[in-house]
């Protein structure tokens, strides 16, 4: 029976020999043939359920439930369900014959080839595809304690008979995340354990994810829900409203793409390749359509793992500055209220500034940590508040342009920054809506918080009654987390081509 209980990770690194790593390899090879068996298996039955003659006549039938009844048992009939699927993965693994596998870690693969195979069904994803031998499978769970275990006495995992060193730190908070809090002389129940595979610098890295039950120890003192914060993201940075404080804050500070770094090697990878397979292209240099193989030379491969790592390296450093982020805003407000936007939009319109902050990846982080806090994060209806638009001294609504950076107070000379503006409106939203007496009433506090930041001026208007031009704000002191770690791009590309961003 599935676990509601709430569950944390650990990775630690695993120390293994040559044998354990042509048995992991050995391992997950068989791991990735039976996800494209059973993927397969899957992909026919679903095609051949969608042929039959119930399926077209449960498919013309007016929707109701009678009609998802039928199409339920239809899935059924054809085995089409997790319990399906994991079946079919298990009987795979016995025609093979093969024992690096055992039937916990089958049914997980099956469980993952239901999850893709669902999104194809119900949601309108793509359809899922095979996994190539050189792409592999990158993850292989158990699901107990029992197949994939975790032995804490001999600080090892053990798998098939497999005994693997876990190079574990000797840390406060390893130890306090794996003691019980009832009877600290003992250790959490071990949900069930996962071996992840990453390549770091072109070579190949094991890990072990240790899934515990209960809440992780807490590292931060976060804020009670009834601090209240308002946040306005955008496609580099966030401007966020509390009551005592208020700020710009850009995201993931740390990341330096590199672009001139990157377009050389890719403009190194092109010529390797054109120069590998010159029949692969027209004489005007395009590309002919559906090549059959392409050769790749030990420089491109080279190439190609710089690349691989330089990407790697952006993304680490993102994460850990989403995770700064998070929890700074977390430990000044357990109720955070966010606009709610489109951020594939934001990757169409800035596409630089997206790609660099990650602000789609940022908001689903904050919502993850919110959640584990006990906090909350309020999604706010951003086309019936209009926050950018609305003046609570006059109550109405003006659309305004990108480039105008500031918000004028009604007809007063108060320039208040516009970002800084929706992030004060985001915080005092009820349930029904703006409320004009309550906004007009924080006002007085508001604008001498502000003025001390720098994002609240006064400036007179001209005679035709509109501001005149203002400069965009470019550097108001930019609040940034006390806690400062070095960078990890300048860690990771250690021997890399690449040069570090700056810490």
């Amino acid at each position: 029976m599935k676990s509601n209980t709430p569950t944390f990770v650990i990775e630690l690194p695993l120390c293994v020999n040559d044998q354990q790593n042509r048995f992991l390899t050995q391992a997950f090879e068989l791991g990735r043939t039976l996800y494209n068996a059973t993927l397969g298996s899957a992909l026919g039955r679903l095609q051949r359920m969608r042929e039959s003659l119930p399926w077209r006549q449960t498919r013309s039938m007016p929707q109701g439930k009678e009609r998802s009844k039928r199409f339920s048992d239809l899935q059924k009939a054809y085995g089409l369900t997790e319990n399906g699927l994991r079946t079919i993965a298990n009987n795979h693994r016995k025609a093979s014959g093969r024992n690096d596998i055992g039937a916990h870690e089958a049914q997980c693969v099956g469980r993952t080839v239901w999850r893709a195979l669902e999104r194809y069904m119900f949601l309108g994803a793509g359809k899922p595809r095979f996994k190539s031998y050189r792409q592999g499978l990158n993850s292989i769970e158990g699901t107990d304690n029992r197949e994939i275990m975790f032995k804490p006495d001999r600080q090892s995992i053990v798998w098939r008979k497999q005994v693997m060193k876990l190079m574990i730190p000797d840390t406060s908070y390893f130890k306090e995340a794996l003691a019980d809090p009832i009877e600290p002389t003992q250790t959490k129940r071990i949900k069930y354990c996962r071996i992840v595979r990453r390549t770091l610098n072109g070579k190949k890295r094991w890990f072990a994810q240790i899934c515990l039950e209960g809440m992780p120890p807490v590292r931060k003192i976060y804020a009670p829900k009834s601090e209240v914060m308002g946040i306005d993201p955008g496609p580099s940075g966030l401007a966020y409203f509390h009551p005592q404080k208020a700020g710009l804050v850009r995201v993931a500070p740390n990341v330096d793409m590199q672009e001139k770094a990157i377009r050389r090697l890719q403009c190194k990878i092109d010529r390797s390749r054109r120069a590998n397979n010159p029949d692969h292209f027209n004489a005007d240099g395009t590309a002919k359509p559906s090549p059959t193989s392409w050769k790749i030379s030990r420089r491109m491969e080279k190439l190609q793992v710089k690349l691989a790592e330089h990407h790697r390296c952006l993304a680490a450093t993102r994460k850990r500055d989403h995770g700064e982020l998070a929890n700074f805003l977390l430990q000044r407000a357990g109720t955070i209220k966010i606009e709610k936007n489109s951020y594939r939009s934001y990757q169409r319109n800035f596409g630089k500034s997206t790609t660099r902050t990650g602000m789609g990846t940022f908001v689903s982080h904050l919502k993850r940590s919110a959640e584990r806090a006990n906090s909350q994060v309020i999604e706010l209806n951003a086309y019936e508040l209009k926050l950018s638009q609305y003046d609570p001294a006059t109550d109405t609504y003006r659309k305004k342009a990108l480039k105008e950076r500031w918000h004028r107070w009604g007809e007063t000379d108060i320039l208040v920054q516009r970002d800084v503006m929706s992030a004060f409106l985001a915080c005092h939203v009820t349930e029904k809506g703006h409320d004009r007496t309550r906004l007009l009433n924080e006002w007085a506090t508001a604008e001498a918080l502000l003025s001390d930041s720098g994002l609240c001026r006064h400036e007179l208007r001209n005679d035709q009654g509109t501001s005149k031009e203002v400069p965009r704000l470019t550097s108001p002191e930019v609040e940034k987390p006390k806690e400062r770690v070095r960078s990890l791009s300048r860690t990771l590309c250690a021997k890399s081509d690449v040069k570090p961003s700056a810490a």
